[in-house]
């Protein structure tokens, strides 16, 4: 059941305070003038969760003896046709290391910081803005609660209720402390890194090695009203707040790892950088040279074979396409190169196997893709753990959309972490590549300093 409320003074920032319930979660892109902020999305109230960690599968805590994204997709998608984007379904992440229930990825270090290795909640109680139309789609059903009618229909009374009456304070968000951030590594040992992998490089044991350094705060205060401010600093593709229970996840990730709608499978390549200028005349300058760097173009092309030939496994022969190559695209602190690949799915194939097909994207691992990871975990002394992992949604239609977890924070035990990383090839400068990690954190990292 359904009903349609105006949205031109509703938000979902103030949908998400009013709705009453647990584990709320808010799916945006800003800015709305692109095709694909159209639609937000903020569900509640989840029916169950599935979870895997340490290598066992759980339903509500119960153990079960199946391969994680065979059940996911099993539980979830009911075949169901929608005019939304989303229908009610699985929302959630999996982790950079789900790949290594499938490929040899070598010794995994040590989880410093204890979140699962996927996490989804599955709802069928939410709200879709649609921000073209000014409308907002409040839903109730009983897709996988069975629940009767009533049941239904009085809860979309009481949604629509909460809708229409204020919150507490949601004028009025604390002040944010600035959070300190330090590094888990020094600059000398990330900078040695680099260098044991550009070794790798020319002996020719690969091509490229996406090598990251994590940052870590004391965290105080409300994970929405950061994620409040993130918003407004860092608009993004990909903006979300995740309550899990014992732990929040906000970000502002540009880059969609894969999307599925009616068949047609979507990544998004995004690998050469550089920070924004001071103004126009300095982000030209820094735009036609990153554009001209034969480092971060060549990068660039690996990554956009990468990206092809992980869609190649999953998609119909000769339906592979680049759409859009090596575009310059603007975000609050760095620009990037960016490119997009698409295919049509095989028919006997389900969107989670274009999700593992893809994970974890080659823009946050290298090429070759699984010898690339082996290295990593040679080099990195920490899981990535949902770093690099991918984050959205799988909807009972079967279709999804998922971010690769970058510009990340993960917030539990009162403490913030955040991770970057940079591509590294044979011609690396280990700085240049320790600064870069930098630039990509600060989106994260100054959260709360200007307010």
């Amino acid at each position: 059941m359904r009903k349609i409320l105006p949205a031109d003074t509703l938000t979902p920032i103030l949908a998400y305070m009013r709705v009453q319930g647990e584990h709320k979660v808010i799916l945006e892109s800003i800015p709305r003038e692109k095709e694909n902020a159209r639609f937000s999305i903020v569900a509640y109230n989840p029916v169950f969760e599935v979870t895997f960690k340490d290598g066992v599968l759980y339903e509500n805590g119960k153990a079960i003896d199946q391969d994680p994204f065979e059940y996911l997709d099993q539980v979830t998608v009911k075949g169901i046709k929608s005019d939304l984007p989303f229908a009610g379904g699985a929302i959630g992440f999996a982790g950079y290391d789900m790949i290594g229930l499938y490929e040899n990825i070598g010794e995994i270090p040590e989880d410093t910081i204890g979140t699962p290795d996927m996490h989804f909640f599955i709802y069928e109680s939410y709200l879709i803005f649609d921000h073209k139309k000014e409308k907002v789609y409040v839903v109730e059903d009983n897709i996988y609660s069975g629940r009767d009618n009533d049941a239904v229909r009085q809860a979309l009374g009481q949604v629509v209720t909460n809708l229409q009456t204020q919150a507490p304070n949601e004028f009025t968000p604390q002040a944010l402390q600035a959070l300190q951030f330090s590094n888990h590594i020094e600059k000398e040992v990330f900078m040695d890194m680099v260098a044991k992998a550009k070794k790798l490089i020319r002996e020719g044991d690969m091509f490229q090695c996406v090598l990251s350094q994590r940052f870590s705060a004391d965290f105080e205060g409300d994970p929405l009203d950061y994620y409040r401010n993130l918003r407004v600093t860092n608009p993004s593709n990909y903006l979300y707040f995740y309550d899990f229970g014992d732990y929040q996840v906000i970000g502002a990730s540009p880059e969609s790892l894969v999307s599925v709608k009616n068949g047609e499978v979507v990544t998004n390549p995004i690998a050469g950088t550089r920070p924004r200028g001071a103004n126009e005349a300095e982000d030209a300058a820094l735009a036609d040279e990153l554009s001209h760097d034969v480092k971060e173009t060549a990068e660039h092309r690996m990554l956009v074979d990468l990206g092809r030939n992980d869609i190649g496994k999953i998609a119909k022969n000769g339906t592979v396409k680049v759409t859009k190559y090596m575009e310059v695209e603007y975000f609050r602190y760095v620009m990037h190169l960016t490119s997009v690949v698409k295919g049509q799915l095989l028919p006997e194939l389900t969107a989670l196997d274009a999700l593992k097909s893809t994970l974890p994207a080659g823009t946050v691992s290298g090429a070759p893709k699984i010898r690339a990871m082996r290295r990593i975990y040679e080099l990195e002394q920490e899981k990535r753990g949902i770093y690099a992992g991918a984050i959205g949604y799988l909807s009972a239609t079967g279709d999804m959309d998922f971010a690769i977890a970058i510009r990340t924070m993960i917030l539990k035990n009162q403490k913030a972490y955040v991770q970057a990383g940079a591509g590294v090839v044979y011609d690396s400068v280990p700085e240049n590549e320790f600064y870069e990690t930098i630039n990509k954190a600060k989106a994260m990292t100054r959260i709360g300093d200007a307010q």
